[in-house]
């Protein structure tokens, strides 16, 4: 009997000993069907021929694992993955092993059949622009940021590697930051190829996630469009990795191991040599940090396809305007919304804000509606009549009479979301065909591929949203986006707030005008119209925005100049939790590293759990993970406190 290491994919577990037949050919990356606890499931074979043990082993039951499967090896740079995540994140290695296999797959064999590519496609001719952006590509060795107007093409470029991809025979892969909304690109993937993709994402049943994972294992899936999670999936021969809008936050994963795609991405197309291409119209900062440290390559697509113009962008100065009571939208908005609509075209209105408003008060005695589990306000959304927390999802009912003072008609409704603003749309535009789309809707796929639909058919003439509007749709008609309050996101506290917000109002104004014969308008309501992400907006002066903005995180010593880490910690009493907090800081052993807390984090209560924050900025050549490690092998924590270690963190609430 020989023995045998294998990961299981559990979170917090690492790899444990196992014996089988020595003469069993087991290869390391090998998936292997073993006994853990009381059933069997599904491991990673870690390292063979090890060391004799004088615990008692468990012995793998080799009649479970079929011998004929061709696609049972993960590789091993799938293995070098799970290491290096692992030690990056500090997560276990079993954290990391269950993204890479997400289910217990028992290796179930199915019928896979490939998408039967023939060579035969129906990708437009590019023009000269996009052409020359194909060959840099081709030929650059790495990582590569396509940097693109909105409404250039750039996904018509990445379609024919793709192509070229498929005609060789290997995988493709294309990561959307939020894949339930990514209707309109598959639509187009299937045009274009004349196959479907395969679609990974939370949606997708686990049956069909065990098809699709052989298919994934074999290689007779080529084409993977999906979510960050997809990223992770053992694909058999991954040439070509596109991370598209690259930017985006949902990039960067909140519960479990918190890693971020984006810079996962990079690693394994390194690991694989396949090729890896970052895209975007408004790039991340650490993004072009990389391409200015000569780390990854940019190549850029500077005007928009088929002759199209770029939107022409004002901003309203709210400080000279006076609204009338309950009315959001100014005079310059509505005269313009009338307009478009009198030309045929059609609006979009951005707010990034769910619900009917976000605050309910008491004017007699200041009573505030708040979770009883977060320190947030609960949001009014009257369409379902009910009152909501966006944190942690605890709902109540709409009260009539304040619950502390009693007093009747004193409650009022602070500061709009999207339904307040339909409300107020649909009277001033009573003919018009007016819809809203928000995360709301999010649940329902097929309402929200509907809505989308309408809009790209023109069946909607003004269409209200949150920030699910700028994932990069195409609406033929658009030619006006108003946006209700373009100071909303630079209230943030966060460092990445003006960065974040520039891109967001960059993405929803390249929604309008994409076609040669509509002209493109956006118009932002703002009451500080001197902020420098507006003033650049309105401006066309990008460029100018990104230097400013890097020289303010030069001058503070912030990323990507230096090394942030953060430590969550939360706990169901106050005083405790600060105390253990306290104690975590005490513990840290003494380095060039700054460290900063405990402090409230912006959300100080989440889910009936308080928290602390604990940040650690260093220089960028100093091994953060190794010193938090360090740190924690000295920390004795009691299990009834949650501690996260969040490496390169994206906000702080």
């Amino acid at each position: 009997m020989q023995i045998i290491k294998v990961l299981i994919p559990k979170a917090g577990l690492f790899p444990l000993d196992y014996k089988i037949s020595k003469d069993i050919n087991i290869e390391v990356g090998d998936l292997i069907i073993v006994p853990f606890r009381s059933r069997n499931i599904t491991g990673v074979v870690w390292e063979t021929n090890c060391s004799s043990s004088d615990k008692k082993l468990k012995i793998i039951d080799l009649t479970l694992n079929p011998a004929d499967n061709n696609y049972k090896n993960i590789g091993l740079a799938n293995i070098e993955l799970i290491k290096k995540a692992s030690s990056y994140y500090l997560a276990s290695l079993g954290s990391i092993a269950k993204l890479v296999i997400p289910f217990d797959i028992n290796l179930e064999v199915f019928q896979t059949k490939s998408e039967g590519f023939s060579g035969e496609h129906s990708l437009p001719n590019l023009s000269e622009e996009q052409a020359s952006t194909l060959d840099f590509i081709k030929v650059t060795t790495k990582p590569v940021l396509l940097k693109g107007v909105t409404g250039s093409g750039k996904t018509e470029v990445y379609f024919h590697l793709v192509a070229e991809t498929i005609k060789k025979g290997k995988q493709s892969l294309i990561m959307l930051p939020e894949i339930s909304l990514s209707s309109q690109i598959i639509k187009r993937f299937t045009e274009r190829f004349g196959f479907k993709p395969v679609v990974w994402n939370s949606t997708i049943s686990k049956a069909r996630k065990k098809k699709i994972m052989q298919g994934i294992l074999s290689g007779s899936t080529q084409v993977v469009i999906g979510a960050r999670s997809s990223l992770f999936l053992p694909y058999k021969n991954l040439t070509l990795i596109v991370v598209d809008e690259e930017h985006d936050a949902s990039y960067k994963q909140g519960e479990g191991v918190l890693y971020n795609a984006r810079d996962m991405a990079v690693l394994k197309a390194n690991l694989l040599g396949a090729s890896v291409i970052l895209v975007s119209a408004t790039p991340s900062i650490e993004t072009i940090y990389n391409v200015q440290q000569e780390k990854y390559s940019m190549v850029e697509l500077k005007s928009r396809f088929s002759d199209a113009s770029l939107p022409q962008v004002e901003i309203i100065d709210m400080r000279r305007i006076e609204l009338e009571q309950n009315s959001w939208l100014s005079k310059p908005l509505v005269t313009a919304i009338n307009t478009t609509l009198g030309q045929g075209n059609q609006c979009l209105l951005f707010l990034n804000r769910r619900g009917y408003a976000p605050l309910i008060l008491c004017k007699t005695c200041g009573y505030r509606f708040q979770c009883s589990k977060c320190s947030a306000s609960m949001v009014v959304h009257k369409s379902r009549k009910l009152i909501e927390c966006h944190h942690c999802g605890s709902v109540g009912k709409i009260y009539d009479i304040c619950p502390e003072c009693h007093e009747d008609n004193s409650l009022i409704l602070c500061g709009p979301g999207v339904e307040r603003i339909e409300e107020e749309v649909k009277k001033l535009f009573p003919d018009s065909r007016i819809k809203v789309i928000s995360k709301d809707q999010t649940t329902k796929i097929n309402q929200i591929q509907t809505l989308l639909n309408e809009m790209e058919t023109g069946n909607i003439d003004i269409l209200i949203g949150t920030q699910i509007v700028t994932k990069g749709y195409h609406f033929p008609k658009l030619s006006l986006v108003g946006v209700i309050d373009a100071d909303l996101g630079f209230l943030g506290g966060d460092l990445k707030s003006v960065e974040k917000t520039f891109q967001l109002l960059h993405q929803v104004g390249g929604r309008a005008g994409r076609t040669k014969t509509i002209k493109g308008k956006m118009l932002l309501q703002s009451y500080f119209p001197e902020n420098k992400a507006l003033t650049a907006l309105a401006q066309g002066k990008e460029e100018e925005f990104i230097e400013m903005e890097m020289l303010s995180r030069k001058e503070a010593k912030m990323p990507p100049f230096t090394k942030m880490a953060v430590i969550n910690v939360a706990g169901k009493y106050l005083e405790k939790t600060l105390s253990i907090a306290n104690y975590i800081v005490q513990k840290a052993p003494i380095s060039s590293a700054r460290i900063l807390g405990p402090a409230e984090a912006l959300i100080f209560k989440l889910s009936g759990r308080y928290r602390y924050r604990i940040l650690i900025i260093s220089e960028r050549n100093f091994n953060i993970q190794k010193y938090i490690s360090l740190w924690f092998s000295n920390c004795k924590i009691p299990s009834s406190f949650q501690v996260k270690i969040d490496i390169d963190p994206y906000n702080f609430y």
